[in-house]
This record gives C-alpha cells, sequence and structure tokens, in this order.
C-alpha cells in the first residue's frame, strides 16, 4: 500500500509541477484457451487543466505461437470531447506482431502494429500507420518492481514519412500474481511539424484471471 501512494503521489506531483497531461488506464487479461488470451483495457485520458479529453473501451486477443513470437489484434471505440462539451465517436482497429527474449533480468522486445490511427489524443486522426516499437524491462525481484523504457516511431503509409515518435520511461509494481501497478512518463514527439510536444504522466493497473 505505502508503494502504491507513492506512485500515486509522484504522478500527480509531476502532473502540478509540469502542467501535463494525465492519463489512467485498466486492463483486464485472461486465456480463453491455451496460448490465446483476451483482454478488455478502459481508459481515461485528461488535458494539462485536468479537463477531460477522451474515453474509451479497447479489447482484443493475442496468440502465443512461441516463446518467443506471438500475434494479436484489437479494437478500440471511445468519445472525443471538444470544447462544446460535445462527444464524438471513434473507433480505431490494431493488428500486432510482437517479439522478445529474456536475459538474466532484462527483457528487449519489438512490436510492430499496424494501425488506422496515431494514437497522440488530439483528435485520432484516421491514417494508416506502421509503428516500430523498442522497449527495455527490467525486474527488481526482491521489490516485485519492474522499470522499463521504451520509445516508438510512427510512420505514415499514406504520407510515406516518419511523422512522430514517442518515449517512455515508468515503473511497475507486481502487487501478487493477479495485480500490478505502475505509473509512467510519457512524450508524444511530432517529426516534421511546428506542433509542441505532448508531455503525459499516467497511472495503469493491470488485473489477470
Amino acid at each position: 500500500m505505502r508503494k502504491l501512494l507513492l506512485l500515486i503521489a509522484i504522478v500527480f506531483a509531476c502532473q502540478q509541477a509540469y502542467s501535463q497531461r494525465t492519463w489512467f488506464d485498466a486492463e483486464l487479461t485472461g486465456e480463453i484457451v491455451k496460448d490465446l488470451e483476451f483482454s478488455v483495457s478502459p481508459n481515461v485520458r485528461f488535458k494539462e487543466n485536468f479537463e477531460m479529453k477522451e474515453y474509451f473501451l479497447q479489447s482484443g486477443l493475442e496468440y502465443k505461437f512461441c516463446k518467443y513470437f506471438s500475434l494479436g489484434a484489437g479494437y478500440r471505440f471511445g468519445y472525443n470531447i471538444n470544447g462544446d462539451d460535445e462527444h464524438e465517436s471513434f473507433g480505431r482497429f490494431h493488428v500486432d506482431a510482437k517479439t522478445g527474449i529474456k536475459w538474466n533480468n532484462f527483457t528487449p522486445k519489438f512490436r510492430l502494429r499496424f494501425t488506422n490511427s496515431d494514437d497522440f489524443s488530439e483528435d485520432n486522426e484516421i491514417t494508416n500507420y506502421l509503428r516500430y516499437r523498442f522497449e527495455l524491462e527490467y525486474k527488481i525481484k526482491k521489490l516485485d518492481l519492474e522499470p522499463y523504457v521504451l520509445t516508438e516511431l510512427y510512420h505514415d503509409l499514406d504520407a510515406k514519412d516518419f511523422s512522430k515518435s514517442r518515449y517512455e520511461g515508468g515503473l511497475e509494481y507486481k502487487v501478487n500474481k493477479h495485480h500490478k501497478i505502475g505509473a509512467y512518463f510519457r512524450v508524444n514527439h511530432y517529426l516534421n511539424s511546428d506542433k509542441s510536444n505532448r508531455n503525459i504522466v499516467g497511472l495503469s493497473y493491470k488485473f489477470s484471471l
């Protein structure tokens, strides 16, 4: 409980100090049959002034072919909230290929995603993207902590250009075999635009059946 309160305090201290956007993520996962896993993930996202920006529910399936490779797909449905407090619905799909290996306490991972939205929390632009995500995770077993860093490149297939990137660092705490909590700091960066970066702090909760 003390570690949970510390994570929450750190997130909100950062949010107040730097006027970041704030995201809250939750995820429920479970195995349908051997090597086939489902997930359900509700999310709520706020602007810098803690005004709600969007909320959505995402569901997906993932099949693990072997220890090092899996394929998955998912769909997201939600609502954007504009300045007039009007709710505009949106939908997004994605298809993933994932791989990774464990080396001592390190786990390098790679994910290739095809999707029809950029997920930059602006207007859910409908454009086809390939997203290349590289992640490095480290397990501190005695403390049940898992710090990680990742970077992701967005390849706009319509414009035929790398238009955006994402950088993230975070920490997850394994409460027990079913529950995990986490906090992260994320930067959404525009590569070929004068739009300003979006800085995000967030809290996450994961429950595994």
